[in-house]
């Protein structure tokens, strides 16, 4: 729960299992890891959100400073290490000209729109840099969300976020139909529907809502929702997994597998989830929930799930390369009993190479956020260096892929 500096510990935790999810799919041992980055976008929505609304209620900044407070705040969290690593992988390029197609996305990728190369002729993903997509998605709702928060009327902005989680399942079913009609494949239909960022305007406003509307201080048994979204979202898997050929083992797959459109998992995926999601995240942080949530934040708050959840957003970025450049060389094997053995020194190894960045590299950027916009007041000889809002302590700072 919120403490006096508004830094909510076991949301750290909860970004350690969403990066742990995306690796477990990356490294074939889930059918389901991907929910990781629907978690993160979720989680992104609800944090984002929080600061943006307590923004607009400040009368004592105007509104140029509040736009480049946030903007800048959240570029000097994500632009060093990101484009540290396109440079990278630039450099890779320029040397050995690997990957060869790089030069084809690169503008892209520069530009946070990777996202909407998958519809182009001839694609080619590589695990240096396919994963960026969602980077990209959050980038751009980095930019045009703000423009909403402090341009328009609250309750306009309640209603268009209510209005969009609503709307969003009929945009993917429509964007679907489309690419379908173009003669495109399943598998990427279903990319091309997951990588839009309107796909996704439902998870970052379901999020979003739980500060605009209060919900964590008006619902009183938030862990009630949880537990309808819980079971909404698993009779939805075991029918899905059902009907469905995707998969051999259901504790592996749980009727939520990647680049399908089959029974319209492309539509209704994301609403599910992100509807249990963020019910989880209300039940989480909520002053009403039960002695349950209780012992899970503590779990959540354990030294090693803060620890990996703080250098996140560097493990997203640097585990796919690791994984196939690296471990793979190293070991190999199609049984999946040795690759969760593997798997853990996996997890250890990006860990490191994370924290190693956090420290040595994006700690740097990181003491300008608060440096650049403490206020000072001068009161006759002494000097009073106002406390940074709540919303801008580490709250923030360890953000998943803000």
């Amino acid at each position: 729960m919120n403490n006096n500096s508004g830094y909510i510990k076991s949301l750290d935790g909860l970004r350690a299992i969403a990066i742990i999810l995306v690796m477990s799919f990356h490294a074939e041992i889930t059918h389901f890891g991907w929910l990781g980055v629907q978690l993160f976008f979720v989680l992104s929505g609800f944090l984002i959100t929080g600061i943006l609304w307590k923004e607009k209620q400040n009368t004592e900044s105007t509104l140029s400073f509040k736009f480049k407070k946030f903007w800048v705040r959240r570029s000097l969290r994500i632009f060093p290490l990101y484009f540290g690593y396109l440079l990278f992988i630039t450099f890779t390029y320029l040397l050995f000209h690997f990957p060869s197609y790089y030069s084809e996305y690169a503008s892209y990728l520069f530009t946070y729109t990777f996202n909407y190369t998958r519809s182009l002729p001839g694609w080619q993903g590589n695990p240096l840099f396919t994963h960026l997509w969602s980077l990209s998605v959050e980038e751009q709702f980095y930019l045009f969300f703000p423009l909403i928060i402090f341009l328009c009327p609250q309750r306009f902005i309640k209603t268009l976020m209510v209005a969009v989680i609503f709307v969003s399942p009929v945009t993917r079913f429509l964007l679907g139909e489309y690419y379908t009609a173009k003669g495109m494949t399943e598998p990427v239909v279903a990319d091309i529907v997951y990588w839009n960022t309107l796909s996704h305007l439902d998870a970052f406003f379901m999020g979003g809502l739980i500060p605009v509307l209060s919900l964590d201080k008006k619902i009183k048994k938030p862990q009630r929702i949880f537990t309808g979204a819980l079971v909404i979202a698993i009779i939805a898997g075991i029918i899905n997994f059902a009907n469905t050929d995707s998969g051999k083992y259901f504790f592996n797959d749980l009727g939520y597998n990647s680049g399908q459109t089959h029974l319209y998992q492309h539509v209704w995926h994301y609403t599910v989830l992100n509807f249990l999601f963020a019910s989880f995240i209300l039940a989480l942080i909520s002053y009403n929930s039960n002695k349950i949530f209780a012992s899970i934040r503590k779990l959540l708050e354990t030294n090693w799930m803060v620890n990996v959840g703080k250098v996140s957003y560097g493990m997203y970025l640097f585990h796919w390369a690791i994984l196939e450049y690296v471990c793979k060389r190293i070991f190999t094997t199609d049984n999946l009993a040795l690759k969760v053995i593997v798997f853990i020194p996996y997890v250890i190894t990006v860990y490191l190479v994370a924290s190693l960045s956090f420290r040595v590299y994006e700690s740097r950027f990181l003491k300008l956020k608060d440096t650049l916009f403490t206020k000072k007041k001068t009161k006759k000889a002494n000097i009073q260096v106002a406390q940074p809002p709540a919303s801008e302590l580490p709250f923030l700072k360890p953000a998943s892929n803000e």
